[in-house]
């Protein structure tokens, strides 16, 4: 069972997550920077894009400059939630994306990455994850994206949804012969999603909370 974030001197934070909490969150923030990537059809690491562009490769400038010019919008819903348009101008808001989605999608990429790592570092089973101060930022912006992309898959839009469909749920279950709240393949209930979203909340407040205690 989860607890709480407590500051550690120095500036770091940490709490104790058992593996299975470990697991998910790990695996969940691995799709949701794999939906990025497939979503936004980069095929290159932004990365490396961005790399290429301080090239002294002529050769090399010049691909980063055509993988930037070919900026894709986002299709996916979640995605959209994340990379949003910047302008009401449809022509303006194609021309800022081509400008700053790649650093962006590098940026959300690194965070959720940075999160797998430090998860994984802590060992497969239940002990202490420490996260420390120069990490604290990267860790809020990479929960509060998944949040976001659990909430989209949740059709959670506002304040209050969440507490609508914790509800529903609830009535569901009380309900004989009530048929499964599962996702259109079957792969994960929206019960299961529910819970991690639910977790990553409270987990996001309580980082949120220990940086206040300092």
């Amino acid at each position: 069972m989860a607890h709480a974030f407590r500051p550690r001197p120095g500036g770091d934070i940490a709490c104790r997550l058992d593996g299975e909490e470990k697991a998910i969150i790990s695996q969940v923030a691995q799709e949701v920077a794999e939906l990025i990537r497939h979503d936004l059809d980069l095929r290159e690491e932004p990365g490396a894009v961005r790399a290429a562009a301080g090239s002294d490769d002529p050769l090399e400038r010049l691909e980063a400059e055509f993988a930037q010019s070919s900026v894709r919008a986002p299709r996916d819903t979640a995605v959209r939630r994340l990379f949003p348009d910047a302008s009401t101008d449809a022509a303006v808001a194609e021309e800022l994306r081509r400008l700053g989605q790649q650093d962006l999608a590098t940026e959300k990429i690194e965070d959720l990455t940075h999160l797998v790592r430090s998860l994984d570092g802590s060992g497969p089973g239940d002990g202490e994850v420490t996260v420390p101060a120069d990490d604290i930022a990267s860790w809020l912006r990479a929960l509060n994206d998944v949040r976001i992309v659990l909430a989209d898959r949740l059709h959670i839009a506002n304040d209050g949804d969440f507490e609508t469909l914790r509800m529903l749920q609830q009535i569901g279950e009380r309900v004989e012969d009530a048929p499964p709240l599962e996702d259109e393949d079957g792969v994960a209930g929206a019960d299961v999603v529910a819970a991690v979203y639910e977790l990553l909340t409270w987990l996001q407040e309580s980082l949120l909370r220990a940086i206040d205690e300092y």
